[in-house]
């Protein structure tokens, strides 16, 4: 089956076959495997065969709008429905999955998950972190960083493609730091999570973002008395962004050429928006937009004041 569905991708610049080997042996994480975490249908369907899941949900009548899942999956934990999900795509995919939700608790044993999955010692190649709750994000990205685990990320409820990757080599950025939340020396267990949310969700405020919302929405949000908003066409948007990300990672891990690309290392995010027809950069730290040439390849670098 991983024949039929990786050979209309040749031909494909950056999808040759050597890379799409590699692609078959990467082994992937999905935290969260709602919106954001809906980027593992296309990674299936672009030829990636080894999945670990983890989420404490239950498929919903919401969920609807942006999982590609029929009416019967409502009610069934959304672990168990994405591995049926994946295998009956490929049915030669492994799948590992974990019903429960990541928390401050959970550094050692996420931990022993990216080193070991479930125990075979193969260890996980790339982290997609699908979950807006702040606490385990702010875990799983710690935990990440402190085994040089690369994090794609990609916020589904942003209404663009979106996307930035987290290499996570020595002095790189972390979740922490990029949010200045000045918590790095704090043990998990001791961070007040409830007080990084506004901090957490400015930092994800890109240039353009508030805007594709109605008026209040986004303050709304920032102020956790709305769920994070997310429409399927965005959502698809993201996860085709997150998926070829990550084809853009496993061949640079493995020292292959990116042939005409280059992954989007934070604190730089890619940005489409599909309101304006408008594609830029964003780098997070220095609060600045880059506009890239499509002719000459060159970028122009701007200051952008953040708006609350």
């Amino acid at each position: 089956m991983w024949d039929a569905l990786v050979e209309r991708e040749t031909g494909f610049r950056l999808f040759s076959p050597e890379i799409l080997e590699k692609v078959r042996n990467t082994r992937v994480l999905a935290v969260g495997c709602g919106g954001n975490g809906s980027v593992i249908d296309l990674l299936v369907r672009a030829g990636f065969t080894d999945f670990c899941l983890i989420d404490g949900d239950v498929v919903e009548d919401t969920n609807l709008n942006r999982l590609p899942f029929s009416r019967d999956a409502v009610g069934m934990p959304k672990t168990e429905a994405w591995r049926r999900h994946l295998l009956s795509i490929n049915p030669e995919a492994a799948v590992r999955v974990w019903q429960k939700s990541v928390n401050r608790h959970d550094g050692a044993w996420l931990a022993n998950v990216l080193k070991n999955g479930d125990g075979d010692g193969k260890p996980v190649d790339l982290v997609f972190l699908g979950t807006t709750d702040v606490e385990a994000n702010i875990v799983v990205g710690r935990v990440c960083a402190s085994l040089h685990t690369r994090m794609i990320i990609g916020p589904a409820s942003s209404g663009s493609w979106i996307v930035g990757t987290f290499l996570h080599r020595e002095g790189d950025v972390t979740v922490e730091s990029l949010g200045d939340f000045g918590t790095e020396d704090l043990a998990l267990e001791d961070i007040d999570y409830s007080s990084l949310r506004t901090r957490y969700m400015q930092a994800m405020n890109y240039p353009g973002r508030s805007r594709k919302l109605q008026a209040g929405v986004w303050q709304a949000m920032v102020r956790g008395e709305l769920a994070a908003r997310s429409c399927g066409i965005f959502v698809r948007m993201t996860n085709a962004a997150m998926a070829f990300e990550a084809v853009k990672n496993v061949a640079d891990m493995h020292g292959m050429p990116l042939d005409g690309t280059a992954i989007t290392a934070l604190p730089r995010v890619q940005i489409f928006d599909p309101y304006s027809g408008a594609s830029y950069y964003y780098d997070i730290q220095q609060k600045r937009i880059g506009i890239p040439n499509w002719l000459t390849g060159e970028m122009r670098w701007e200051p952008w004041q953040q708006q609350q």
